[in-house]
Protein backbone atom coordinates (compact mmCIF):
# COMPACT_ATOMS: atom_id res chain seq x y z
CA UNK A 1 0.00 0.00 0.00
CA UNK A 2 1.57 3.23 -0.81
CA UNK A 3 2.01 6.09 1.98
CA UNK A 4 0.15 9.21 1.04
CA UNK A 5 0.48 12.83 2.17
CA UNK A 6 -2.22 12.12 4.85
CA UNK A 7 -0.38 9.68 6.69
CA UNK A 8 2.78 11.48 6.85
CA UNK A 9 -0.12 14.63 8.34
CA UNK A 10 -1.20 11.85 10.55
CA UNK A 11 2.06 10.64 12.52
CA UNK A 12 3.58 14.26 12.71
CA UNK A 13 0.52 15.30 14.34
CA UNK A 14 0.22 18.22 11.99
CA UNK A 15 -2.50 19.10 9.15
CA UNK A 16 -2.32 18.02 5.55
CA UNK A 17 -1.82 21.80 4.83
CA UNK A 18 1.61 22.29 6.86
CA UNK A 19 2.82 18.83 5.38
CA UNK A 20 2.42 20.66 1.88
CA UNK A 21 4.02 23.63 2.74
CA UNK A 22 7.04 21.32 3.97
CA UNK A 23 7.04 19.59 1.07
CA UNK A 24 6.85 23.22 -0.83
CA UNK A 25 9.91 24.66 1.35
CA UNK A 26 7.56 26.83 2.25
CA UNK A 27 8.79 29.74 5.34
CA UNK A 28 5.88 30.05 7.03
CA UNK A 29 6.27 26.69 8.43
CA UNK A 30 7.31 26.65 12.33
CA UNK A 31 10.95 25.13 12.63
CA UNK A 32 9.53 22.49 15.20
CA UNK A 33 6.53 21.30 12.79
CA UNK A 34 9.03 20.84 9.87
CA UNK A 35 11.14 18.73 11.60
CA UNK A 36 8.28 16.34 12.63
CA UNK A 37 7.11 16.78 9.42
CA UNK A 38 10.49 15.55 8.18
CA UNK A 39 11.26 12.93 10.68
CA UNK A 40 7.57 11.25 9.67
CA UNK A 41 8.66 11.67 5.97
CA UNK A 42 12.02 9.67 6.62
CA UNK A 43 9.94 7.14 9.11
CA UNK A 44 7.58 6.30 6.56
CA UNK A 45 9.68 6.74 2.99
CA UNK A 46 7.48 8.74 1.61
CA UNK A 47 7.82 9.72 -1.90
CA UNK A 48 6.54 13.44 -3.04
CA UNK A 49 4.17 13.49 -6.34
CA UNK A 50 6.42 15.56 -8.41
CA UNK A 51 3.53 15.85 -10.90
CA UNK A 52 1.21 17.13 -8.37
CA UNK A 53 4.16 18.84 -7.01
CA UNK A 54 4.59 20.59 -10.10
CA UNK A 55 0.82 21.23 -10.58
CA UNK A 56 0.52 23.06 -6.88
CA UNK A 57 3.10 25.73 -8.38
CA UNK A 58 1.42 25.71 -11.66
CA UNK A 59 4.26 24.58 -13.20
CA UNK A 60 4.52 21.24 -15.55
CA UNK A 61 7.75 20.32 -14.69
CA UNK A 62 8.42 19.21 -18.44
CA UNK A 63 10.30 20.89 -21.10
CA UNK A 64 9.57 20.64 -24.45
CA UNK A 65 12.46 20.01 -27.45
CA UNK A 66 12.14 20.39 -31.05
CA UNK A 67 14.21 18.60 -33.27
CA UNK A 68 14.84 18.14 -37.56
CA UNK A 69 15.88 14.76 -36.89
CA UNK A 70 17.09 11.85 -34.75
CA UNK A 71 19.87 10.78 -37.88
CA UNK A 72 22.35 13.32 -36.90
CA UNK A 73 24.90 12.61 -34.03
CA UNK A 74 25.49 16.28 -33.29
CA UNK A 75 21.43 16.44 -32.17
CA UNK A 76 21.48 13.51 -30.44
CA UNK A 77 24.28 14.80 -28.34
CA UNK A 78 22.89 17.58 -27.69
CA UNK A 79 19.71 16.05 -26.56
CA UNK A 80 21.21 13.65 -24.07
CA UNK A 81 23.23 16.21 -22.47
CA UNK A 82 19.47 18.22 -22.07
CA UNK A 83 17.70 14.68 -20.85
CA UNK A 84 20.57 13.99 -18.33
CA UNK A 85 20.39 17.73 -16.95
CA UNK A 86 16.59 18.01 -16.46
CA UNK A 87 16.91 14.46 -14.76
CA UNK A 88 19.02 16.24 -12.16
CA UNK A 89 16.50 18.73 -11.79
CA UNK A 90 13.78 16.45 -11.35
CA UNK A 91 12.37 17.67 -14.66
CA UNK A 92 11.55 16.14 -17.79
CA UNK A 93 11.83 15.76 -21.73
CA UNK A 94 8.66 15.73 -24.68
CA UNK A 95 10.48 15.96 -28.06
CA UNK A 96 9.31 16.69 -31.13
CA UNK A 97 10.69 15.88 -34.56
CA UNK A 98 10.06 18.17 -36.91
CA UNK A 99 11.86 17.79 -40.73
CA UNK A 100 13.50 20.71 -41.38
CA UNK A 101 11.40 22.63 -44.03
CA UNK A 102 7.75 21.81 -42.04
CA UNK A 103 6.66 24.77 -40.35
CA UNK A 104 6.78 25.10 -36.61
CA UNK A 105 2.62 25.96 -36.81
CA UNK A 106 1.70 22.88 -38.55
CA UNK A 107 3.20 20.52 -36.04
CA UNK A 108 0.05 18.98 -33.94
CA UNK A 109 3.46 18.40 -30.68
CA UNK A 110 4.75 22.20 -31.07
CA UNK A 111 0.50 23.29 -30.94
CA UNK A 112 0.19 21.22 -27.60
CA UNK A 113 3.40 22.78 -26.05
CA UNK A 114 2.17 26.04 -26.23
CA UNK A 115 -1.71 24.72 -24.21
CA UNK A 116 0.32 24.30 -21.07
CA UNK A 117 1.66 21.30 -21.40
CA UNK A 118 5.33 22.42 -21.07
CA UNK A 119 7.36 25.18 -19.09
CA UNK A 120 9.16 26.05 -22.20
CA UNK A 121 10.51 25.29 -25.23
CA UNK A 122 14.30 24.12 -26.55
CA UNK A 123 13.97 24.70 -30.35
CA UNK A 124 16.91 23.11 -32.28
CA UNK A 125 15.49 23.29 -35.90
CA UNK A 126 16.00 25.96 -38.62
CA UNK A 127 13.63 28.26 -38.62
CA UNK A 128 11.15 28.45 -41.85
CA UNK A 129 7.84 30.15 -39.65
CA UNK A 130 8.67 33.58 -38.35
CA UNK A 131 5.34 34.33 -37.46
CA UNK A 132 5.30 31.12 -34.68
CA UNK A 133 8.48 32.50 -33.35
CA UNK A 134 6.86 36.07 -33.13
CA UNK A 135 3.86 34.74 -31.58
CA UNK A 136 5.88 32.70 -29.02
CA UNK A 137 7.39 36.03 -28.03
CA UNK A 138 4.31 37.81 -28.20
CA UNK A 139 2.78 35.71 -25.77
CA UNK A 140 5.76 35.85 -23.66
CA UNK A 141 6.00 32.35 -23.99
CA UNK A 142 10.12 30.72 -22.78
CA UNK A 143 11.48 29.82 -25.65
CA UNK A 144 15.10 29.86 -26.41
CA UNK A 145 17.02 28.65 -29.92
CA UNK A 146 19.78 26.79 -30.35
CA UNK A 147 22.44 26.85 -32.85
CA UNK A 148 20.07 29.20 -34.62
CA UNK A 149 19.70 33.23 -35.24
CA UNK A 150 17.44 35.34 -35.28
CA UNK A 151 16.86 38.29 -36.64
CA UNK A 152 14.94 39.97 -33.41
CA UNK A 153 17.72 40.91 -31.14
CA UNK A 154 15.54 40.33 -28.25
CA UNK A 155 15.34 36.72 -28.33
CA UNK A 156 17.01 34.26 -26.53
CA UNK A 157 19.58 32.17 -27.95
CA UNK A 158 22.72 29.68 -27.88
CA UNK A 159 24.77 29.37 -30.60
CA UNK A 160 28.60 27.69 -31.53
CA UNK A 161 30.85 30.59 -33.18
CA UNK A 162 30.46 28.92 -36.75
CA UNK A 163 32.07 31.00 -38.38
CA UNK A 164 35.30 31.17 -36.07
CA UNK A 165 34.96 27.39 -36.60
CA UNK A 166 35.25 27.53 -40.74
CA UNK A 167 37.93 29.95 -40.22
CA UNK A 168 39.97 27.58 -37.71
CA UNK A 169 39.84 24.24 -40.69
CA UNK A 170 40.26 26.53 -43.74
CA UNK A 171 43.74 28.55 -41.74
CA UNK A 172 44.71 24.50 -40.44
CA UNK A 173 44.41 23.42 -44.23
CA UNK A 174 46.50 27.34 -45.73
CA UNK A 175 49.35 26.38 -42.84
CA UNK A 176 49.70 22.91 -43.88
CA UNK A 177 50.83 24.26 -47.30
CA UNK A 178 47.23 23.91 -49.24
CA UNK A 179 46.84 25.94 -51.78
CA UNK A 180 43.38 24.95 -53.77
CA UNK A 181 41.04 24.50 -50.68
CA UNK A 182 37.84 22.93 -51.52
CA UNK A 183 34.71 23.40 -49.46
CA UNK A 184 31.37 21.13 -49.51
CA UNK A 185 28.67 22.76 -47.86
CA UNK A 186 26.31 21.66 -45.79
CA UNK A 187 22.22 21.82 -46.17
CA UNK A 188 21.42 25.57 -47.10
CA UNK A 189 18.36 25.77 -44.54
CA UNK A 190 20.70 25.98 -41.75
CA UNK A 191 22.62 28.77 -40.39
CA UNK A 192 25.61 26.80 -39.73
CA UNK A 193 26.40 25.68 -43.19
CA UNK A 194 26.42 29.87 -44.49
CA UNK A 195 28.22 30.63 -41.43
CA UNK A 196 31.16 28.16 -41.94
CA UNK A 197 31.36 28.81 -45.48
CA UNK A 198 31.70 32.27 -44.19
CA UNK A 199 34.54 31.21 -41.79
CA UNK A 200 36.30 29.55 -44.57
CA UNK A 201 36.38 32.97 -47.36
CA UNK A 202 37.58 34.79 -44.52
CA UNK A 203 40.64 32.60 -43.48
CA UNK A 204 41.05 32.72 -47.72
CA UNK A 205 40.41 36.07 -47.81
CA UNK A 206 43.46 36.94 -44.90
CA UNK A 207 45.90 34.16 -46.56
CA UNK A 208 45.25 36.01 -49.71
CA UNK A 209 44.37 33.40 -51.75
CA UNK A 210 41.54 34.21 -54.16
CA UNK A 211 38.21 32.57 -53.62
CA UNK A 212 37.11 30.36 -56.33
CA UNK A 213 33.97 29.37 -56.83
CA UNK A 214 34.30 26.32 -58.96
CA UNK A 215 35.86 24.66 -55.75
CA UNK A 216 32.63 25.73 -53.44
CA UNK A 217 30.13 23.23 -53.80
CA UNK A 218 26.08 22.57 -52.41
CA UNK A 219 26.13 19.61 -50.48
CA UNK A 220 24.13 18.11 -47.34
CA UNK A 221 24.74 16.76 -44.15
CA UNK A 222 25.56 13.47 -45.48
CA UNK A 223 27.81 10.97 -46.21
CA UNK A 224 26.45 10.80 -49.83
CA UNK A 225 26.58 14.42 -50.50
CA UNK A 226 30.38 14.91 -49.36
CA UNK A 227 30.93 11.16 -51.87
CA UNK A 228 29.09 12.67 -54.96
CA UNK A 229 30.75 15.57 -55.16
CA UNK A 230 34.46 15.05 -54.50
CA UNK A 231 33.82 11.81 -56.57
CA UNK A 232 32.80 14.02 -59.31
CA UNK A 233 36.03 16.27 -58.81
CA UNK A 234 38.31 13.81 -58.94
CA UNK A 235 36.17 11.65 -62.06
CA UNK A 236 36.97 15.06 -64.12
CA UNK A 237 40.55 14.95 -62.92
CA UNK A 238 40.42 18.32 -60.65
CA UNK A 239 41.96 17.47 -57.53
CA UNK A 240 42.29 19.65 -54.86
CA UNK A 241 44.73 19.89 -51.76
CA UNK A 242 42.55 20.01 -49.55
CA UNK A 243 38.72 19.43 -48.65
CA UNK A 244 37.00 21.36 -45.51
CA UNK A 245 33.65 19.64 -45.50
CA UNK A 246 30.64 21.69 -43.42
CA UNK A 247 30.01 18.61 -41.15
CA UNK A 248 31.81 15.20 -40.33
CA UNK A 249 29.24 13.32 -42.45
CA UNK A 250 30.27 14.84 -45.42
CA UNK A 251 33.44 14.27 -44.64
CA UNK A 252 33.43 10.71 -44.03
CA UNK A 253 31.54 10.29 -48.16
CA UNK A 254 34.52 12.64 -49.41
CA UNK A 255 37.19 10.52 -47.90
CA UNK A 256 36.15 7.52 -49.04
CA UNK A 257 35.77 9.01 -52.47
CA UNK A 258 39.36 9.92 -52.61
CA UNK A 259 40.20 6.73 -51.63
CA UNK A 260 38.13 4.90 -54.67
CA UNK A 261 40.23 6.76 -56.62
CA UNK A 262 43.81 5.45 -55.22
CA UNK A 263 44.46 8.72 -53.88
CA UNK A 264 46.25 9.18 -50.58
CA UNK A 265 44.96 11.26 -47.38
CA UNK A 266 46.47 13.60 -45.67
CA UNK A 267 50.08 13.11 -48.57
CA UNK A 268 47.78 14.02 -51.72
CA UNK A 269 44.13 15.70 -50.55
CA UNK A 270 44.07 16.96 -47.00
CA UNK A 271 40.27 16.36 -45.43
CA UNK A 272 39.05 18.79 -42.28
CA UNK A 273 35.35 17.79 -40.96
CA UNK A 274 32.99 19.60 -38.69
CA UNK A 275 31.28 18.43 -35.36
CA UNK A 276 33.39 15.54 -34.07
CA UNK A 277 31.13 13.06 -34.62
CA UNK A 278 31.99 9.63 -32.53
CA UNK A 279 32.92 7.79 -35.31
CA UNK A 280 35.97 10.40 -36.36
CA UNK A 281 38.24 9.58 -33.80
CA UNK A 282 38.10 5.75 -35.01
CA UNK A 283 37.12 5.69 -38.98
CA UNK A 284 39.94 6.46 -41.63
CA UNK A 285 42.82 6.70 -38.75
CA UNK A 286 40.83 9.67 -37.19
CA UNK A 287 39.57 12.93 -39.13
CA UNK A 288 40.52 15.76 -38.39
CA UNK A 289 37.57 18.28 -37.17
CA UNK A 290 36.03 20.97 -35.66
CA UNK A 291 34.53 20.18 -32.30
CA UNK A 292 31.21 21.62 -31.24
CA UNK A 293 30.75 21.69 -27.44
CA UNK A 294 27.23 19.94 -27.79
CA UNK A 295 26.83 19.60 -24.20
CA UNK A 296 27.72 23.31 -23.02
CA UNK A 297 25.03 23.69 -25.54
CA UNK A 298 22.60 21.70 -23.80
CA UNK A 299 23.61 23.35 -20.31
CA UNK A 300 23.51 26.93 -21.31
CA UNK A 301 20.08 26.42 -23.03
CA UNK A 302 17.90 24.70 -20.27
CA UNK A 303 20.05 27.13 -17.79
CA UNK A 304 18.74 30.12 -20.23
CA UNK A 305 15.23 28.50 -20.30
CA UNK A 306 14.69 28.08 -17.07
CA UNK A 307 16.11 31.66 -16.16
CA UNK A 308 13.41 32.75 -18.25
CA UNK A 309 10.51 30.61 -16.67
CA UNK A 310 11.42 32.03 -13.20
CA UNK A 311 11.42 35.42 -14.49
CA UNK A 312 15.30 36.06 -13.99
CA UNK A 313 16.62 35.98 -17.69
CA UNK A 314 18.50 39.19 -18.01
CA UNK A 315 17.56 41.63 -21.02
CA UNK A 316 19.31 40.52 -24.46
CA UNK A 317 20.08 36.76 -23.68
CA UNK A 318 22.63 35.80 -26.12
CA UNK A 319 25.47 33.13 -25.13
CA UNK A 320 28.24 32.72 -27.65
CA UNK A 321 29.88 29.08 -27.65
CA UNK A 322 33.54 28.48 -29.16
CA UNK A 323 34.15 24.70 -31.25
CA UNK A 324 37.64 23.08 -30.83
CA UNK A 325 39.71 22.06 -33.52
CA UNK A 326 40.65 18.94 -32.88
CA UNK A 327 43.77 17.58 -35.07
CA UNK A 328 44.21 13.67 -36.15
CA UNK A 329 45.65 12.17 -39.41
CA UNK A 330 43.64 13.16 -42.09
CA UNK A 331 45.61 16.51 -42.28
CA UNK A 332 49.55 17.20 -42.44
Amino acid sequence: MSISIYDVARTAGVSVVTVSRVLNNSPTVREKNRERVLAAIKELDYQPNAAAQSLAKGRTGTIGVVIPSLDDSFMMRVLAGTEAILRERGMYLILSVISEDEPLDESNCVKLFTEGRVDGILILKPLENEPYIMELKKRDFPFVLLDQHHADRQIATVMVDNVNGGYQATKKLIDSGAGIIAHIKGSPAYQSSHERYEGYKKALMEAGIPLREEWVAQGHFSMESGYTITSDWLAKGRKPDAVFAADDNIAFGAIDAIKQHGLRIPEDIEVIGFDDHPFSATLFSGITTVRQPAEALARNGIELLLAMINGEAKRNPAILLEPELVIRSTTR
